[in-house]
């Protein structure tokens, strides 16, 4: 439906004309047109201002219109000949909002469709690789714990569970109405890793929640009997508590080492030997020689051999 805009002694644009008659303009400007004329009735003194500007710009256009109605006319040429251009070019315009509408969305469906469905297909295909992988990792560790060994590993960790579990009961026992985990487990002989995972996994959540709620009955505790416990101050004091150890195991680090180098006795400084120097036998005449060259031994010499 076009709807032809003209005011008395104005001249008809086709342009304005060309633009009412796109089913588009003609709806949008109809939802215009209805929300202005609920604006002016909603009140009268909104009615009378609105008619009043619009007298006003009425009067205005017509004072005005013999002397821009050239230039006018130019353009309103363009802006036809423009709006012809766009019906040859795009024929969509001539249809209505909704098939507009309608024909976009399945336009952007049909081009994007491919990218989203090879993103959804990779999604799944790593998504059935993981799965796959979990799978087989879970029965390789069936495997190994059907065996002897790793029988005797499901039993020590039962085992250690149990144990486990009556020193909760002595030390932290249960504090108030407290959810207990169910202690359903799988058996081990139908599945041994998920019943390992659900042993420690059970074992794991009581002991978290035995700490916190005796540490909250302790502290409702000294509550109740008038002490009003500062947790600033008692993380300052734990630091300082922390530090002064530190400080005091390496003091007594210190003083060890220095007993120790006290207790070892200085060590001994090796003797020097010295070695004469050898003396040939050229340097140094035997005993028999120094003795056959005193007189006593050559008298003694001479007397023997006058009684031979």
């Amino acid at each position: 439906m076009a709807t032809e805009v003209s005011a008395p002694m104005m001249p008809q644009f086709q342009s304005v004309q060309k633009a009412m008659a796109l089913p588009t303009v003609g709806a949008a400007v109809e939802q215009v047109g209805a929300f202005y004329n609920r604006v002016k009735g909603a009140h009268s003194l909104l009615e009378w201002a609105l008619s009043t500007a619009e007298a006003s710009i009425t009067q205005a256009a017509i004072v005005a219109a013999p002397y821009v109605a050239t230039p006018l006319a130019a353009g309103d040429a363009k802006v036809a000949a423009a709006l012809d251009q766009l019906e040859l070019k795009v024929p969509l315009v001539k249809e209505q909002p909704k098939v507009i509408v309608e024909t976009t969305k399945q336009a952007v469906l049909t081009r994007f469709a491919p990218q989203v469905n090879k993103v959804c297909a990779a999604r799944t295909v790593a998504e059935q690789r993981v799965k796959s992988l979990k799978e087989l990792s879970w029965t390789k560790a069936n495997a190994l714990l059907s065996t002897a060994y790793g029988q005797k590993a499901v039993h020590s960790v039962d085992s250690g569970a149990t144990y486990a579990m009556q020193l909760l009961d002595h030390y932290l026992p249960p504090v108030g109405p407290q959810e207990e985990p169910s202690n359903e487990i799988i058996a081990a002989t139908n599945d041994p890793a998920l019943h390992t995972v659900q042993t420690v996994g059970r074992l794991s959540s009581v002991a978290a929640r035995r700490v916190w709620a005796n540490l909250a009955y302790k502290i409702n505790e000294l509550r109740n009997s008038g002490i009003e416990l500062d947790f600033r101050r008692y993380i300052a004091a734990l630091l300082a508590a922390l530090h002064l150890a530190k400080v005091t195991s390496e003091q007594q680090q210190r003083e060890q080492a220095q007993e120790e180098k006290k207790d070892t006795p200085p060590s001994e400084p090796t003797p020097q030997v010295i070695t004469p120097p050898k003396q040939t036998q050229e340097s140094v005449p035997k005993t028999s020689a120094k003795v056959k060259a005193t007189p006593e031994a050559k008298s003694k010499v001479s007397e023997k051999t006058n009684s031979d």
